[in-house]
């Protein structure tokens, strides 16, 4: 068997790829691109900004998200889009359409826009008013607290009723500890005959 040499297939050729150090793909630690998107801004973020800064109460309004009438696109030369509801977003949107049509600038178009968003605030909040004084003129009651907070105060009242019992018992069982103290200290016994 020593005589035979081995069969091609059992001998190794040589490396066709350097093996000293590290090979092409196995480069140290290869620099990706990040995964993080691109940050996407738009016109009126700047404005949504500058609006929720000034107002952040606004925040905090319930809004109606269904479109009244299904159309998206809308006219934004004026503030009331005819279903009433007026939102921070009217005012943005409202402010972009004086700055791109009529050329304003962003401090006078947001004037414009919130000078028009107040008028339109007060009037909501007389509306408000005038439907709550009619409403108890004709007799409607409950219209100054609703069930709940009407409830939550009557048990205020319970809670601050019983807290002052538990005082006045304790003040009570107090004042009786110590004259009983007073009464069999040691040199207080009262003389027996």
């Amino acid at each position: 068997m020593r005589s035979i040499p081995p069969a091609d297939s059992l001998v190794r050729e040589t490396s066709q790829f350097s093996t000293r150090g590290r090979l092409g793909f196995e480069q140290a630690k290869l620099r990706t691109q990040s995964t993080k998107p691109p940050r996407i801004e738009f016109p009126e973020d700047r404005l949504r900004r500058t609006f929720y800064r000034n107002h952040p109460f606004e925040k905090e309004r319930p809004r109606i998200v269904m479109e009244p009438t299904g159309q998206t696109e809308q006219d934004w030369s004026q503030l009331t889009q005819g279903h009433g509801q007026v939102t921070g977003e009217n005012v943005i949107r409202h402010q972009y359409y004086l700055m791109q049509h009529k050329g304003l600038s962003e401090r006078e178009a947001y004037a414009q826009a919130t000078g028009e968003f107040y008028k339109v605030r007060a009037r909501e909040e007389m509306e408000a008013k005038s439907a709550r004084q009619e409403a108890l003129a004709y007799g409607a009651r409950g219209l100054a607290k609703p069930f709940s907070a009407s409830q939550l105060a009557a048990e205020d009242r319970a809670l601050r009723r019983s807290t002052k019992s538990f005082s006045r018992r304790a003040e009570e069982q107090n004042m009786r500890s110590a004259m009983s103290e007073k009464m069999f200290a040691v040199g207080a016994l009262p003389p027996s005959s």
